[in-house]
């Protein structure tokens, strides 16, 4: 047994299932017609994949359906939450920042203050409220079903 043949037994389940390039293909093919031991190891293999039964069996099938479908929803939820999370965390720290960053007037008179913090904060405060209200209302929903 040489090198090509080596490689010719390492292409040979992948010749079987279709997946392999066509100049591999091309190459185990070329190899076959002059080899006789990877031409016996290419007609078990073949033997042994037609021998392999892939039932599809239906609960299993549905059974996975209705893991992607649960796994859709918990991501959902755990989006909310994130959102949730991180619109309070923001709410938290919009007052604090500006109570950090503080004011100052200036020479001339001009109240110099980071004022947008301060509706910011009361977006954040929705944002974390209704976020509230959707992770409570489906997990209520859930819990219900």
């Amino acid at each position: 047994m040489n090198k090509s043949c080596d490689i010719v037994r390492d292409l040979i389940p992948l010749y079987i299932d279709n997946v392999c390039s066509q100049e591999s293909r091309k190459f185990v093919e070329e190899h076959v017609e002059h080899c006789e031991s990877c031409k016996e190891e290419l007609s078990k293999n073949r033997i042994e994949f037609e021998s392999m039964t892939f039932k599809t069996d239906k609960e299993e099938v549905e059974a996975m359906k209705n893991i992607a479908h649960k796994w859709k929803k918990d991501r959902k939820i755990s989006f909310m939450k994130g959102i949730f999370f991180t619109s309070l965390l923001a709410t938290v720290a919009c007052p604090i920042l500006f109570n950090i960053i503080g004011s100052k007037v200036l020479e001339d008179g001009t109240l110099v203050e980071p004022f947008a913090l301060i509706p910011l904060a009361y977006l954040f405060l929705l944002i974390t409220i209704i976020s509230g209200i959707i992770i409570a209302l489906k997990s209520r929903i859930k819990r219900m079903k």
